[in-house]
């Protein structure tokens, strides 16, 4: 079983709100990032760190557990370690940020089904000349995401087994939000809602 964690801890310092509350086609950031995690792991778990409670209450009838992080402002890296507590049994996880919107249950379950078939140590996302995630990850591999500290995600990892890494293409892990400016040319291009 291929447990799925929605990285979702971020302060939105950049964007100057509370970004993953936004609207896209009339769902917050947060919920279609849950959504699509539940379409392609039966557990799943959504690390948030501000505001907690909105966030439970944004998430409120999904089958997904949610973990407040405390220590977020320390960076992505402490979402991970709290998101891999929280599935320690799990064989493998799916790592999913929750502020790439375009990124859909279909592309999530590709990378499951190519981590299934293959067995592969990481099976992630390629996009815009670069990999990344959303990405599954073996349990062999946990130690090393469990040992990242500060702001730094999981693409260290991945470099560091690309020669056994399976590529999948997903274009659309390219649109990320973080500032008020990604969001206008998201909402723009594709008809998101403020």
């Amino acid at each position: 079983m291929v447990a799925g964690v929605v990285l979702a801890a971020g302060a939105s310092r950049r964007m100057g709100q509370a970004k993953l509350l936004l609207r896209w086609s009339g769902v917050s950031l947060l919920r279609r990032a849950a959504e699509a995690a539940t379409a392609a792991c039966r557990q799943v778990v959504v690390v948030v760190g501000p505001d907690p409670d909105r966030m439970r209450a944004e998430l409120g009838g999904l089958p997904v557990e949610v973990v407040a992080n405390p220590g977020y402002a320390e960076g992505i890296a402490s979402s991970l370690r709290c998101g891999l507590r929280a599935v320690r049994d799990a064989p493998a996880v799916l790592v999913v940020l929750a502020d790439q919107p375009a990124v859909t249950a279909q592309h999530l379950r590709r990378l499951v089904e190519a981590y299934r078939r293959t067995g592969a140590p990481v099976v992630a996302a390629s996009y815009a000349g670069t990999v990344g995630v959303p990405a599954v990850f073996s349990r062999q591999l946990f130690p090393e995401l469990l040992a990242l500290t500060g702001d730094v995600g999981a693409r260290g990892v991945i470099d560091r087994h690309r020669d056994e890494a399976v590529l999948v293409p997903v274009p659309e892990a390219a649109v990320d939000v973080d500032t008020p400016e990604d969001w206008a040319r998201v909402t723009g291009a594709r008809g998101g809602d403020a």
